[in-house]
């Protein structure tokens, strides 16, 4: 009796379950190709192989999740898709037959173990990141931000069929746009709310961007962006590795990014379905003044990211995914093309001009005073300057006067010593020495001697007058050491032990019986990092400016 009982529990079973299921395998054996001994695999998160060949036993599991990493290249990000069934799946569903009219039909057809993988996949790097060469500038990132301004407007999703040509029909649609071409602007918008009407009930709440995933969403993400690219410009040599303190600024362009429209494309198969995201991305570039020197927008698909069940997919890396291919087609463009290459002539191309000999000069620190200014900048920002004439001329560093454009400069009054805030022109600068001349209506009672003579020694004791931090503590005296002149990247420099804060740049450095010595400049800041300090040396100016006293 209990044989009879067991015989028949086993044959119920094998009447209840699918032959499909049993006999077909859970595993097939593919064969990846590659283009490079380096190249990795990478499929749903496990490492499957490295080199460019290699079988593998992967599981039978519908779309899957390929990356393809090799060295040097941006990571494809492919889909691996089953191409036909089993060929064992038909005549086994035929003994399946019982269980269809049971009911079971839908799960049998769509049994992703009966669905085959080609048995050779072919895998490679699309996007090469070019090295950069000695005729190129260095890159910094300023940073990759996410400006959306109307999230109804700018976000959009977009529910498609596999077989239909994403990026075709958004661009389709970016040229009715341009065409103003509303009637058929319209239909078009009709049939995609047709379409999104039909496939809505399938997509979870998962789809919206700004659902967390591991504690980030995309808007709160920009650092995670700015990083990403930052190795992406350290790969491929762009970043300046060797000279961590005089790096070459007249030779680093600044690169800045606002993320400005994201479209999100659902794509189904089956029961499964990936996702691409396209985004509009207005790119800046920038100099080491952060002037924008010219600006251009890109839009760019992300690779497909596959979808599993319910699962919330990885915008983080989606967006990072279209950063990469946004960037890459940035370098293709004559924006980036005609501004990349390195600077080699810093010499001033504005006509000599004579000023008149100041005639009561600085002679002792108390003199000082009456010759420094503040510069004030409208929107907030301050720096230092001082008079070379006493009928008005001031200098002070360019970067305290440089604007939001490198073709404007920033608004600014000039506020003296007695406190008169008086209107000031922009006469002449020289960006690459970070140096500017200014002119107030004002008959100052002292002022510096410039000369094109040196005058320092190294260890001399000098000083600096102007406003560290706030404008509040305008006339604020520092006290400190020439340590060394140092020559790096086409620049000369005072190296300086004193201390010296933002509101200082431009002030004078002299010695206590008022013989001007330079410019302040920079101070190096950081971790473990105190009183080193930067002036451009004085004797340069009349010909960084390509001025001089009249005789």
């Amino acid at each position: 009796m209990t044989h009879l009982i067991r015989f028949s529990s086993i044959a119920l079973i094998l009447m209840t379950t699918s032959c499909t299921a049993i006999f077909i395998p859970k595993k097939q054996n593919v064969q990846f190709n590659t283009d490079n001994d380096s190249t990795e695999v990478v499929i749903d998160g496990e490492n499957i192989g490295k080199g460019k060949s290699f079988e593998y036993k992967i599981q039978k599991r519908g779309l899957q999740q390929v990356v393809v990493t090799t060295p040097g290249y941006k990571d494809e990000h492919v889909m691996l898709r089953p191409f036909r069934r089993s060929p064992a799946f038909y005549p086994l569903a035929i003994l399946d037959l019982p269980l269809m009219v049971m009911g079971y039909g839908q799960i049998l057809i769509h049994l992703e173990t009966s669905l085959d993988y080609p048995k050779e996949i072919n895998l490679s790097n699309q996007i090469l990141y070019d090295k950069r060469d000695s005729l190129q500038r260095y890159i910094k990132v300023n940073a990759i931000k996410v400006d959306i301004k109307d999230q109804t407007k700018d976000i959009k999703v977009y529910y498609v069929d596999d077989q239909e040509d994403i990026d075709a029909k958004l661009y389709e649609e970016i040229e009715l746009r341009k065409k103003n071409d509303e009637e058929a602007l319209r239909k078009e918008q009709e049939r995609l709310e047709k379409l999104n009407k039909k496939k809505k009930n399938q997509v979870t709440s998962s789809s919206s961007l700004n659902q967390k995933k591991d504690g980030k969403s995309i808007f709160t993400d920009d650092t995670r962006f700015s990083e990403d690219l930052f190795n992406i410009l350290l790969e491929s040599g762009y970043v300046d590795t060797i000279n961590r303190i005089f790096q070459d600024d007249n030779n680093t362009m600044v690169v800045q990014a606002k993320i400005q429209k994201i479209d999100e494309f659902i794509i189904y198969e089956g029961t499964n379905n990936y996702r691409k995201l396209g985004l509009g991305i207005s790119w800046y570039l920038l100099n080491m003044y952060d002037e924008i020197i010219d600006s251009t927008t890109v839009y760019n698909f992300s690779d497909p990211f596959v979808t599993r069940g319910y699962s919330s997919p990885d915008y983080v890396e989606m967006v990072g995914d279209a950063i990469a291919r946004s960037f890459h087609e940035l370098r293709k463009t004559d924006l980036f093309k005609n501004n990349i290459g390195i600077q080699t002539d810093f010499t001033s191309k504005e006509t000599p001009l004579a000023l008149i000999k100041p005639k009561s000069i600085v002679k002792e620190l108390s003199d000082a005073s009456l010759a420094s200014v503040i510069i004030k900048r409208k929107d907030g920002g301050h720096g230092s300057g001082f008079a070379i004439t006493q009928d008005g001329y001031i200098l002070t560093n360019y970067h305290v006067i440089s604007g939001e454009l490198e073709s404007k400069q920033a608004e600014f009054k000039v506020l003296l010593a007695n406190g008169l805030s008086l209107d000031a022109k922009i006469v002449r600068f020289n960006r690459a020495r970070d140096i500017a001349l200014l002119k107030v209506e004002y008959n100052f009672e002292k002022a510096f001697l410039l000369t094109s003579e040196k005058t320092f020694k190294n260890l001399s004791e000098v000083y600096t007058i102007g406003a560290p931090k706030s404008v509040e503590l305008g006339q604020s005296v520092s006290i400190g050491l020439i340590s060394n002149e140092r020559n790096s990247n086409n620049n000369n420099v005072l190296q300086l032990s004193m201390s010296l804060n933002g509101g200082n740049s431009g002030g004078p450095l002299f010695d206590k019986t008022g013989v001007l010595h330079g410019v302040i400049q920079a101070k190096l800041v950081g971790k473990d990092t105190e009183g080193v300090g930067f002036a451009i040396p004085g004797y340069l100016i009349p010909e960084y400016l390509k001025i001089s006293y009249s005789k």
